[in-house]
């Protein structure tokens, strides 16, 4: 008996279909066919900032135990599911599948991993890899999805992962409006929070485990362990059948797509983790957008706190020239303008003092003199004494904003972004 990992990438469009159910439907039948599974499932999202990504831009890496004689039966199968659940008609929608026999996972594979969730591989690189590490690759028409199947297999979970169980939606359900019981989810929210998160918005109270698209999707749960899953899971009531249910362990809310970067060498496509100070302050663009720049001695980045993330522009706004931060994000660059980081989180690192200056008290008249122009000196409009330049005083303004972490609402977190919850609990 071997391990035999099996990865799939790139089956869903925008008009449906989902590269789990992929995953858990093709479990389904590798277990009917008596195939042991090894470790979890595995959900693995890609490079969030790439401009070919697919709705989710997540694959997925299944390892079940193999036989020599079986392999055939197993390739056959996972062939078979990716072709008749892929949306193949979308021009956009390119799968790929990739099998791998080995016990151990080699340190190239998981440096290609970590390559495809932060920067930018091409379809070339994935089919050079293959063939070095031995891995069996296949293409659906253009076949771009072998580099999600690859990174989804070279994906360990060295540094940290989190768990998510989903629902799946029987086939005559999907692209109705789904029916869960919002109670049912404030309740399971309350009992199993914080090993459960980002269940509901905070601020609008909105139910965040369901989808808004045509896919397979009813609803899902993401949580600290997979024990926390199931019990959330549960307590949530649906007014439809549900087909299946799949529990993956994920790197969703981990930040794994982030790199520290300097300004300079951070580049488009990519999600960086930058330190510097604020050297243009926040300004409001039509759209209710917020944007302030930032420097850190050898370049300059705009950071964006846009419409959606709602009351995280308040703290954003809240910001002046001098204040010490490390902001974490996706970079961008549209034609026309600066190079920008779209905020996930902000750290604020230290605040600069802000100083209100305060003219002299004419002694006699207990009025506050007038300046006479710079290093003039200053005169009482009431008595005529005069004071001298430096006589004056500085009293420091309180600030709104406090140093700490600030992260936008779950309605506008990233897939990979890490919640503060998972940084400092609650």
């Amino acid at each position: 008996m071997r391990k035999v990992s099996i990865g799939i990438d790139d089956t869903d469009s925008k008009q449906g279909m989902c590269t789990t159910y992929v995953g858990a439907v093709l479990l389904d039948r590798l277990k009917s066919l008596g195939f042991r599974l090894v470790s979890w499932p595995r959900l693995v999202r890609l490079n969030p900032n790439w401009h070919l990504k697919t709705r989710g831009n997540c694959a997925v890496c299944i390892d079940v135990k193999c036989r020599g004689s079986s392999l055939p039966v197993l390739r056959e199968t996972a062939l078979r599911t990716v072709e008749e659940l892929a949306e193949l008609g979308c021009e956009t929608t390119n799968p790929g599948v990739v099998l791998f026999s080995s016990s151990t996972v080699p340190a190239e594979l998981k440096r290609f991993s970590k390559t495809v969730i932060q920067d930018v591989v091409e379809i070339e690189d994935a089919e050079r890899l293959a063939q070095r590490i031995g891995a069996e690759y296949y293409k659906f028409k253009l076949g771009r999805g072998i580099v999600g199947a690859l990174a989804a297999i070279g994906e360990t979970f060295q540094r940290d992962s989190t768990y998510e169980i989903l629902a799946y939606r029987k086939a005559e359900y999907r692209g109705r409006r789904r029916v869960v019981d919002a109670e049912s989810v404030v309740m399971m929210d309350k009992a199993t929070f914080p090993r459960t998160f980002d269940n509901i918005d905070p601020t609008t109270g909105e139910i965040r485990i369901t989808p808004h698209t045509p896919c397979p999707v009813l609803f899902g749960i993401r949580s600290q362990d997979p024990e926390a899953a199931l019990e959330a899971f549960r307590m949530v009531k649906v007014d439809e059948p549900i087909e299946r249910w799949m529990i993956y362990r994920t790197n969703q809310g981990t930040d794994a797509h982030l790199r520290y970067s300097s300004i300079n060498t951070t580049r488009p496509f990519t999600s960086a983790i930058l330190t510097g100070n604020v050297s243009r302050r926040p300004r409001i663009l039509p759209g209710g957008h917020v944007v302030f720049t930032l420097s850190d001695g050898d370049g300059e980045i705009d950071c964006a706190a846009y419409e959606p993330t709602r009351r995280f522009r308040d703290a954003v706004k809240g910001l002046e020239v001098g204040d010490l931060v490390r902001v974490y994000g996706g970079v961008k660059k549209k034609e026309g303008l600066p190079l920008t980081l779209n905020l996930e989180k902000i750290e604020v690192l230290e605040l600069k003092k802000n100083l209100l200056k305060m003219n002299p008290v004419c002694v006699v008249c207990g009025k506050r003199a007038k300046s006479e122009g710079k290093g003039k000196g200053y005169q009482c409009e009431t008595c005529g004494r005069r004071f001298p330049s430096g006589s004056e005083s500085y009293v420091e303004r309180q600030r709104d904003l406090i140093p700490g972490f600030y992260e936008v609402p779950p309605r506008a977190r990233r897939h990979l972004a890490k919640p503060l919850v998972r940084i400092r609990g609650i």
